[in-house]
Protein backbone atom coordinates (compact mmCIF):
# COMPACT_ATOMS: atom_id res chain seq x y z
CA UNK A 1 0.00 0.00 0.00
CA UNK A 2 3.04 2.21 -0.16
CA UNK A 3 1.95 3.83 -3.41
CA UNK A 4 -1.56 4.47 -2.10
CA UNK A 5 -2.72 7.52 -0.23
CA UNK A 6 -4.39 7.18 3.18
CA UNK A 7 -7.89 7.41 1.68
CA UNK A 8 -7.06 4.88 -1.04
CA UNK A 9 -5.61 2.52 1.57
CA UNK A 10 -8.86 2.76 3.49
CA UNK A 11 -10.73 1.84 0.31
CA UNK A 12 -8.66 -1.32 -0.02
CA UNK A 13 -9.31 -2.23 3.63
CA UNK A 14 -13.04 -1.62 3.15
CA UNK A 15 -13.14 -3.88 0.10
CA UNK A 16 -11.18 -6.66 1.84
CA UNK A 17 -13.36 -6.54 4.98
CA UNK A 18 -16.60 -6.62 2.96
CA UNK A 19 -15.28 -9.53 0.90
CA UNK A 20 -14.38 -11.47 4.06
CA UNK A 21 -17.74 -10.75 5.67
CA UNK A 22 -19.46 -11.98 2.50
CA UNK A 23 -17.27 -15.06 2.17
CA UNK A 24 -18.08 -16.55 5.59
CA UNK A 25 -21.88 -16.94 5.05
CA UNK A 26 -21.11 -18.39 1.62
CA UNK A 27 -18.85 -21.00 3.24
CA UNK A 28 -21.49 -21.73 5.87
CA UNK A 29 -24.18 -22.03 3.16
CA UNK A 30 -26.79 -20.48 5.43
CA UNK A 31 -30.47 -20.81 4.55
CA UNK A 32 -31.89 -18.06 2.38
CA UNK A 33 -33.62 -15.58 4.65
CA UNK A 34 -34.71 -12.01 3.77
CA UNK A 35 -32.36 -10.58 6.40
CA UNK A 36 -29.53 -12.80 5.18
CA UNK A 37 -30.15 -11.53 1.63
CA UNK A 38 -30.01 -7.93 2.90
CA UNK A 39 -26.72 -8.52 4.76
CA UNK A 40 -25.10 -10.10 1.73
CA UNK A 41 -26.45 -7.35 -0.55
CA UNK A 42 -25.04 -4.68 1.80
CA UNK A 43 -21.59 -6.28 1.79
CA UNK A 44 -21.61 -6.74 -2.00
CA UNK A 45 -22.83 -3.19 -2.65
CA UNK A 46 -20.27 -1.64 -0.31
CA UNK A 47 -17.49 -3.80 -1.75
CA UNK A 48 -18.38 -2.55 -5.24
CA UNK A 49 -18.58 1.07 -4.06
CA UNK A 50 -15.14 0.88 -2.42
CA UNK A 51 -13.55 -0.68 -5.53
CA UNK A 52 -15.24 1.70 -7.99
CA UNK A 53 -14.25 4.81 -6.01
CA UNK A 54 -10.67 3.55 -5.73
CA UNK A 55 -10.40 2.82 -9.47
CA UNK A 56 -12.04 6.12 -10.47
CA UNK A 57 -9.70 8.17 -8.29
CA UNK A 58 -6.55 6.23 -9.17
CA UNK A 59 -7.24 6.58 -12.91
CA UNK A 60 -8.25 10.26 -12.48
CA UNK A 61 -11.67 9.52 -13.99
CA UNK A 62 -13.23 11.75 -11.32
CA UNK A 63 -12.20 14.77 -13.42
CA UNK A 64 -14.30 13.45 -16.30
CA UNK A 65 -17.25 12.47 -14.10
CA UNK A 66 -17.35 15.94 -12.56
CA UNK A 67 -18.48 17.24 -15.96
CA UNK A 68 -21.56 15.01 -15.77
CA UNK A 69 -22.38 15.55 -12.09
CA UNK A 70 -24.44 18.39 -10.72
CA UNK A 71 -22.03 18.69 -7.79
CA UNK A 72 -18.44 17.60 -7.21
CA UNK A 73 -17.14 14.03 -7.30
CA UNK A 74 -15.98 14.51 -3.71
CA UNK A 75 -19.57 15.09 -2.60
CA UNK A 76 -20.72 11.88 -4.33
CA UNK A 77 -17.84 9.80 -2.97
CA UNK A 78 -18.34 11.10 0.56
CA UNK A 79 -22.10 10.51 0.43
CA UNK A 80 -21.67 6.95 -0.85
CA UNK A 81 -19.03 6.19 1.79
CA UNK A 82 -21.28 7.37 4.62
CA UNK A 83 -24.18 5.42 3.08
CA UNK A 84 -21.96 2.32 3.09
CA UNK A 85 -21.19 2.90 6.77
CA UNK A 86 -24.93 2.93 7.48
CA UNK A 87 -25.62 -0.15 5.34
CA UNK A 88 -22.80 -2.22 6.83
CA UNK A 89 -23.84 -1.16 10.34
CA UNK A 90 -27.39 -2.38 9.66
CA UNK A 91 -25.99 -5.65 8.26
CA UNK A 92 -23.76 -6.07 11.33
CA UNK A 93 -26.62 -5.51 13.78
CA UNK A 94 -29.11 -7.69 11.87
CA UNK A 95 -26.59 -10.50 11.38
CA UNK A 96 -25.69 -10.45 15.09
CA UNK A 97 -29.31 -10.28 16.26
CA UNK A 98 -31.04 -12.67 13.85
CA UNK A 99 -28.51 -14.90 12.09
CA UNK A 100 -25.64 -15.38 14.52
CA UNK A 101 -25.17 -18.73 16.25
CA UNK A 102 -23.11 -18.17 19.39
CA UNK A 103 -21.49 -21.61 19.08
CA UNK A 104 -20.12 -20.99 15.57
CA UNK A 105 -16.73 -19.26 15.49
CA UNK A 106 -17.00 -18.34 11.79
CA UNK A 107 -20.30 -16.53 12.30
CA UNK A 108 -18.91 -14.62 15.29
CA UNK A 109 -15.89 -13.71 13.17
CA UNK A 110 -18.20 -12.51 10.37
CA UNK A 111 -20.04 -10.19 12.77
CA UNK A 112 -16.76 -8.79 14.14
CA UNK A 113 -15.39 -8.18 10.62
CA UNK A 114 -18.62 -6.44 9.62
CA UNK A 115 -18.50 -4.11 12.64
CA UNK A 116 -14.84 -3.29 11.88
CA UNK A 117 -15.83 -2.53 8.26
CA UNK A 118 -18.49 -0.15 9.58
CA UNK A 119 -15.86 1.70 11.60
CA UNK A 120 -13.49 1.94 8.61
CA UNK A 121 -16.25 3.30 6.33
CA UNK A 122 -17.25 5.82 9.00
CA UNK A 123 -13.66 7.02 9.51
CA UNK A 124 -13.18 7.26 5.73
CA UNK A 125 -16.43 9.22 5.29
CA UNK A 126 -15.69 11.65 8.12
CA UNK A 127 -12.14 12.25 6.83
CA UNK A 128 -13.49 12.89 3.32
CA UNK A 129 -16.09 15.28 4.70
CA UNK A 130 -13.46 17.25 6.64
CA UNK A 131 -11.22 17.34 3.58
CA UNK A 132 -14.01 18.54 1.24
CA UNK A 133 -16.58 20.40 3.32
CA UNK A 134 -18.36 21.78 0.24
CA UNK A 135 -22.15 21.91 0.12
CA UNK A 136 -23.30 19.40 -2.48
CA UNK A 137 -26.62 17.57 -2.86
CA UNK A 138 -25.56 14.63 -0.71
CA UNK A 139 -24.20 16.97 1.95
CA UNK A 140 -27.44 18.96 2.14
CA UNK A 141 -30.47 17.99 4.21
CA UNK A 142 -32.51 17.07 1.11
CA UNK A 143 -29.90 14.58 -0.07
CA UNK A 144 -29.52 13.01 3.38
CA UNK A 145 -33.30 12.67 3.61
CA UNK A 146 -33.52 10.97 0.21
CA UNK A 147 -30.82 8.44 1.03
CA UNK A 148 -32.38 7.73 4.44
CA UNK A 149 -35.82 7.23 2.90
CA UNK A 150 -34.42 4.74 0.38
CA UNK A 151 -32.44 2.93 3.09
CA UNK A 152 -35.47 2.61 5.39
CA UNK A 153 -37.56 1.35 2.45
CA UNK A 154 -35.03 -1.48 2.00
CA UNK A 155 -35.37 -2.31 5.71
CA UNK A 156 -39.16 -2.28 5.36
CA UNK A 157 -39.09 -4.68 2.41
CA UNK A 158 -36.74 -7.04 4.30
CA UNK A 159 -38.90 -6.98 7.45
CA UNK A 160 -42.07 -7.52 5.38
CA UNK A 161 -40.52 -10.51 3.59
CA UNK A 162 -39.27 -11.91 6.92
CA UNK A 163 -42.76 -11.66 8.46
CA UNK A 164 -44.34 -13.55 5.56
CA UNK A 165 -41.48 -16.07 5.23
CA UNK A 166 -42.94 -19.46 4.41
CA UNK A 167 -46.40 -17.99 3.76
CA UNK A 168 -47.99 -18.42 0.32
CA UNK A 169 -48.43 -15.13 -1.58
CA UNK A 170 -52.13 -15.95 -1.94
CA UNK A 171 -52.45 -15.91 1.86
CA UNK A 172 -51.15 -12.35 2.20
CA UNK A 173 -54.09 -10.00 2.97
CA UNK A 174 -54.62 -7.48 0.14
CA UNK A 175 -54.28 -4.54 2.55
CA UNK A 176 -50.83 -5.77 3.68
CA UNK A 177 -49.88 -6.47 0.07
CA UNK A 178 -50.80 -2.84 -0.70
CA UNK A 179 -48.33 -1.73 1.98
CA UNK A 180 -45.56 -3.73 0.29
CA UNK A 181 -46.45 -2.05 -3.01
CA UNK A 182 -46.19 1.35 -1.29
CA UNK A 183 -42.68 0.57 0.00
CA UNK A 184 -41.44 -0.71 -3.36
CA UNK A 185 -42.91 2.14 -5.44
CA UNK A 186 -41.70 4.87 -3.08
CA UNK A 187 -38.24 3.30 -2.96
CA UNK A 188 -37.97 3.21 -6.77
CA UNK A 189 -39.17 6.80 -7.18
CA UNK A 190 -36.84 8.02 -4.41
CA UNK A 191 -33.84 6.44 -6.15
CA UNK A 192 -34.89 8.15 -9.39
CA UNK A 193 -35.11 11.51 -7.63
CA UNK A 194 -31.58 11.01 -6.29
CA UNK A 195 -30.34 10.35 -9.83
CA UNK A 196 -32.19 13.41 -11.18
CA UNK A 197 -30.46 15.60 -8.61
CA UNK A 198 -27.01 14.08 -9.18
CA UNK A 199 -26.82 14.04 -12.99
CA UNK A 200 -26.40 17.51 -14.49
CA UNK A 201 -28.16 16.71 -17.79
CA UNK A 202 -31.27 15.23 -16.12
CA UNK A 203 -31.57 18.16 -13.74
CA UNK A 204 -31.29 20.60 -16.67
CA UNK A 205 -33.90 18.81 -18.82
CA UNK A 206 -36.47 18.28 -16.08
CA UNK A 207 -38.10 20.67 -13.65
CA UNK A 208 -36.86 18.63 -10.71
CA UNK A 209 -38.08 21.03 -8.01
CA UNK A 210 -41.72 20.74 -9.07
CA UNK A 211 -41.41 16.98 -9.62
CA UNK A 212 -39.99 16.58 -6.10
CA UNK A 213 -42.97 18.39 -4.57
CA UNK A 214 -45.38 16.14 -6.51
CA UNK A 215 -43.42 12.99 -5.59
CA UNK A 216 -43.37 13.94 -1.91
CA UNK A 217 -47.12 14.63 -1.86
CA UNK A 218 -47.84 11.21 -3.40
CA UNK A 219 -45.33 9.50 -1.06
CA UNK A 220 -46.91 11.11 2.02
CA UNK A 221 -50.38 9.98 0.93
CA UNK A 222 -49.17 6.45 0.20
CA UNK A 223 -47.35 6.15 3.52
CA UNK A 224 -50.40 7.54 5.33
CA UNK A 225 -52.42 4.66 3.88
CA UNK A 226 -49.72 2.18 4.93
CA UNK A 227 -49.46 3.48 8.52
CA UNK A 228 -53.22 3.05 8.86
CA UNK A 229 -53.60 -0.33 7.12
CA UNK A 230 -50.50 -2.18 8.35
CA UNK A 231 -51.09 -2.03 12.14
CA UNK A 232 -54.79 -2.92 11.79
CA UNK A 233 -54.50 -5.81 9.34
CA UNK A 234 -51.07 -6.86 10.62
CA UNK A 235 -52.20 -7.55 14.18
CA UNK A 236 -55.38 -9.18 12.93
CA UNK A 237 -53.38 -11.45 10.59
CA UNK A 238 -50.82 -12.25 13.30
CA UNK A 239 -53.52 -13.28 15.77
CA UNK A 240 -55.47 -15.41 13.28
CA UNK A 241 -52.76 -16.95 11.09
CA UNK A 242 -50.25 -18.07 13.73
CA UNK A 243 -51.95 -20.13 16.41
CA UNK A 244 -50.54 -19.73 19.90
CA UNK A 245 -49.87 -23.32 20.87
CA UNK A 246 -46.61 -24.77 22.18
CA UNK A 247 -46.26 -27.34 19.36
CA UNK A 248 -46.02 -24.67 16.63
CA UNK A 249 -44.23 -22.01 18.68
CA UNK A 250 -40.78 -22.96 17.36
CA UNK A 251 -41.76 -23.56 13.75
CA UNK A 252 -43.77 -20.36 13.44
CA UNK A 253 -41.11 -18.23 15.18
CA UNK A 254 -43.69 -16.20 17.06
CA UNK A 255 -41.25 -13.81 18.66
CA UNK A 256 -39.45 -13.06 15.41
CA UNK A 257 -42.68 -12.60 13.46
CA UNK A 258 -44.05 -10.20 16.07
CA UNK A 259 -40.80 -8.22 16.03
CA UNK A 260 -40.99 -8.01 12.24
CA UNK A 261 -44.59 -6.80 12.55
CA UNK A 262 -43.56 -4.07 15.00
CA UNK A 263 -40.44 -3.20 12.94
CA UNK A 264 -42.55 -2.57 9.83
CA UNK A 265 -44.95 -0.39 11.85
CA UNK A 266 -42.14 1.68 13.39
CA UNK A 267 -40.18 2.07 10.14
CA UNK A 268 -43.33 3.07 8.24
CA UNK A 269 -44.01 5.81 10.80
CA UNK A 270 -40.40 7.06 10.62
CA UNK A 271 -40.37 7.14 6.82
CA UNK A 272 -43.72 8.94 6.81
CA UNK A 273 -42.23 11.65 9.04
CA UNK A 274 -39.17 11.90 6.77
CA UNK A 275 -41.36 12.33 3.67
CA UNK A 276 -43.42 15.02 5.46
CA UNK A 277 -40.22 16.91 6.34
CA UNK A 278 -38.99 16.39 2.77
CA UNK A 279 -42.28 17.77 1.41
CA UNK A 280 -42.06 20.89 3.60
CA UNK A 281 -38.45 21.54 2.56
CA UNK A 282 -39.19 20.97 -1.14
CA UNK A 283 -42.17 23.39 -1.03
CA UNK A 284 -40.03 26.03 0.70
CA UNK A 285 -37.23 25.54 -1.84
CA UNK A 286 -39.68 25.85 -4.73
CA UNK A 287 -41.19 29.07 -3.30
CA UNK A 288 -37.73 30.60 -2.98
CA UNK A 289 -37.01 29.95 -6.66
CA UNK A 290 -40.32 31.35 -7.92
Amino acid sequence: MGCLSKSHSLRVVEAVLCALALLIPMIRKQAIHPYSVWCEFAWVFCLIVAVVILVVEKLKLDLLLTLCLQNSWGDLATGLTLLCALMVLSASVIYSARLLTCTCFLEILCAIISFVATLVFLVDGVMAKIKSPGKGYLSAVCGVLRFTEAFLACMLIAAFASYFLGVSPTQIPPAMGWCMLVYVVCFAVTVLMILFNLVKLLKALLCVDKIEVLVNIVAVLLYLSAIILWPIYGKRHYSSAFKFDSDQRTTSNYGYRYRDLMAVTALTAINLLLYIVDLILSVLALNQRI
